[in-house]
């Protein structure tokens, strides 16, 4: 079978499976750069796809391209469920990625520190008094849901008002798997939120959209379009170590429940792990610090023994 048409039937497997539009649109991205490097080397059909060849590519993919282990071992990853698909359909006979092994990954986990927080939102509450536009109102919300619920980038531009329930502070989202869980709100966040919505049906003459965040035109504000706007806000704040982005809210709001002396296990089902040993991840990055807190507020310290 030719390489195109073999993604194609693919894709079609796991738009049926009800994969996620980003998941989708993962593997689409993979293959159009695959498919147009295969064909600048001259392959054409999936039996000619060897261990040799996909090995070639991710190389290419790390030294041309710039992607670190983690980029690569999901590239991995994609190409071994792509090839246990063709396997099992018959297509081939083995899968070419079983010899290869994960990219050592030297997992570093550096998210914003409390008084990075507060300096992005000095910005944005000045910005939003001084500018008062939907931009400057929405993105100021945006940030405080971000860092004050845990969501990932997609859960956050997904979200829709009929997801959240102000009364009883609560917001439903769909997770990986599609799975539908709830997310505790705090006070501050419903406050602000029940802002954004009110300046929204002013804003917009009364015309709500189901979409929580939106653009001037009153659609649904996408992950891409929080991406950009993750990145003028790094020109701005300019920090040295500190990645901005949606995911590094995900990260502060996890370090931030630990080194409170939040329970792990509570903080894996907030966070929507599949796994607890993912959630772990982050007490083996910021456990330390638990145990530095310990040191200086333990009540054993004031007392002569």
């Amino acid at each position: 079978m030719l390489i195109r048409f073999a993604m194609k039937e693919f894709l079609s497997e796991k738009e049926y499976e009800n994969l996620s539009k980003n998941t989708i649109s993962a593997y689409q991205m993979l293959f159009d750069d695959f498919l147009s490097w295969t064909e600048k080397e001259g392959f054409s059909r999936v039996t000619e796809l060897t261990t040799r060849v996909i090995k070639n590519y991710l190389t290419l993919c790390k030294t041309e391209k710039g992607n670190n282990p983690t980029s690569l071992n999901t590239k991995r990853r994609q190409f071994r469920a792509w090839f246990n698909f063709l396997v099992q359909e018959d297509i081939v006979e083995s899968n070419p990625t079983d010899p290869i092994k994960r990219a050592k990954e030297d997992i570093r986990i550096k998210t914003f520190t409390d008084e990075e927080v507060k300096e992005i939102l000095s910005h944005l509450r000045r910005t939003k008094r001084r500018e008062d536009t939907l931009f400057a109102v929405r993105n100021y919300t945006i940030f405080l849901t971000l860092i004050g619920t845990g969501l990932r980038a997609s859960e956050c531009t997904g979200l829709k008002w009929s997801d959240i329930d102000l009364i009883n502070r609560t917001l439903k989202v769909f997770g990986k798997n599609r799975k539908e869980q709830l997310v505790p709100l705090s006070e501050v966040l419903v406050k602000e939120l029940a802002f954004w919505r009110e300046y929204c049906l002013s804003h917009f003459n009364g015309e709500l959209s189901q979409y929580v965040f939106v653009n001037q035109g009153n659609k649904q504000f996408t992950v891409n379009g929080l991406k950009c706007w993750f990145k003028r806000l790094a020109q701005i704040m300019d920090f040295p170590e500190t990645r901005c982005s949606a995911h590094s809210c995900r990260h502060y709001f996890a370090k931030s429940w630990i080194t409170s002396g939040g329970d792990i296990s509570t903080l894996s089902k907030v966070l929507r792990h599949t796994s607890i040993k993912t959630t772990e991840k982050y007490l083996q990055f910021w456990g330390n610090e638990v145990s530095e807190d310990n040191d200086k507020f333990n009540p054993l310290n004031k007392i002569n023994i």
